[in-house]
Protein backbone atom coordinates (compact mmCIF):
# COMPACT_ATOMS: atom_id res chain seq x y z
CA UNK A 1 0.00 0.00 0.00
CA UNK A 2 1.40 3.27 -0.81
CA UNK A 3 1.62 6.40 1.48
CA UNK A 4 -1.49 7.54 0.29
CA UNK A 5 -3.56 4.59 0.54
CA UNK A 6 -2.13 3.96 4.47
CA UNK A 7 -2.77 7.29 5.00
CA UNK A 8 -6.70 7.00 4.06
CA UNK A 9 -6.82 3.76 5.70
CA UNK A 10 -5.94 5.22 9.11
CA UNK A 11 -8.41 8.39 8.70
CA UNK A 12 -11.09 5.32 7.48
CA UNK A 13 -10.18 3.48 11.03
CA UNK A 14 -10.10 6.71 12.90
CA UNK A 15 -13.98 8.24 11.64
CA UNK A 16 -15.15 4.56 12.00
CA UNK A 17 -14.25 4.49 15.33
CA UNK A 18 -15.70 7.61 15.80
CA UNK A 19 -19.16 6.60 14.03
CA UNK A 20 -18.93 4.02 16.59
CA UNK A 21 -18.92 5.97 19.66
CA UNK A 22 -21.29 8.52 18.47
CA UNK A 23 -23.60 5.66 18.01
CA UNK A 24 -22.91 5.16 21.73
CA UNK A 25 -23.80 8.80 22.09
CA UNK A 26 -27.37 8.63 20.33
CA UNK A 27 -28.18 5.66 22.60
CA UNK A 28 -28.11 7.46 25.77
CA UNK A 29 -29.88 10.48 24.45
CA UNK A 30 -32.84 8.56 23.25
CA UNK A 31 -32.86 6.88 26.40
CA UNK A 32 -32.69 10.46 28.26
CA UNK A 33 -35.56 11.54 25.08
CA UNK A 34 -37.55 8.26 26.05
CA UNK A 35 -37.61 9.38 29.89
CA UNK A 36 -38.82 12.88 29.37
CA UNK A 37 -40.07 13.50 25.98
CA UNK A 38 -40.24 17.43 26.59
CA UNK A 39 -36.07 17.43 27.23
CA UNK A 40 -35.33 19.91 24.50
CA UNK A 41 -31.79 19.50 25.48
CA UNK A 42 -31.52 15.92 24.67
CA UNK A 43 -33.68 16.45 21.53
CA UNK A 44 -30.94 19.00 20.56
CA UNK A 45 -27.90 16.49 21.58
CA UNK A 46 -29.61 14.14 19.06
CA UNK A 47 -30.22 16.33 16.13
CA UNK A 48 -26.14 17.37 16.67
CA UNK A 49 -24.95 13.61 17.02
CA UNK A 50 -26.89 12.70 14.03
CA UNK A 51 -26.08 15.74 11.83
CA UNK A 52 -22.38 14.95 12.92
CA UNK A 53 -23.00 11.54 11.47
CA UNK A 54 -24.38 11.91 8.76
CA UNK A 55 -21.49 14.13 7.74
CA UNK A 56 -18.75 11.70 9.30
CA UNK A 57 -20.72 9.22 7.20
CA UNK A 58 -20.11 10.80 4.05
CA UNK A 59 -16.27 11.21 4.66
CA UNK A 60 -15.97 7.94 5.46
CA UNK A 61 -17.70 7.23 1.81
CA UNK A 62 -15.47 9.57 0.31
CA UNK A 63 -12.28 8.10 1.40
CA UNK A 64 -13.76 4.59 0.39
CA UNK A 65 -14.18 5.68 -3.36
CA UNK A 66 -9.96 7.00 -3.55
CA UNK A 67 -9.04 3.90 -1.51
CA UNK A 68 -6.49 2.02 -3.64
CA UNK A 69 -7.68 -1.52 -4.10
CA UNK A 70 -10.72 -1.14 -2.39
CA UNK A 71 -14.52 -1.86 -3.23
CA UNK A 72 -16.37 1.55 -2.62
CA UNK A 73 -19.95 0.75 -1.73
CA UNK A 74 -20.65 -0.83 1.58
CA UNK A 75 -24.00 -3.53 1.13
CA UNK A 76 -26.12 -2.71 3.87
CA UNK A 77 -29.23 -4.90 4.82
CA UNK A 78 -32.34 -3.06 5.84
CA UNK A 79 -34.18 -5.97 6.76
CA UNK A 80 -31.72 -6.82 9.52
CA UNK A 81 -31.57 -2.91 11.05
CA UNK A 82 -34.99 -2.21 11.44
CA UNK A 83 -35.29 -2.08 14.60
CA UNK A 84 -32.99 0.65 14.70
CA UNK A 85 -34.67 2.73 12.29
CA UNK A 86 -37.39 2.16 14.35
CA UNK A 87 -36.20 3.37 17.47
CA UNK A 88 -34.31 6.87 15.58
CA UNK A 89 -38.17 7.38 14.26
CA UNK A 90 -39.33 6.89 17.65
CA UNK A 91 -36.78 8.90 19.71
CA UNK A 92 -37.50 12.08 17.33
CA UNK A 93 -41.17 12.01 17.09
Amino acid sequence: MNDDGSVIARRLAFLERELDRMGGGADDAEHDLRLNPTDGEASRRLEVIYALAGRTWAEIQELRARQPGRYAGIRYDRRADASASRARRQALG
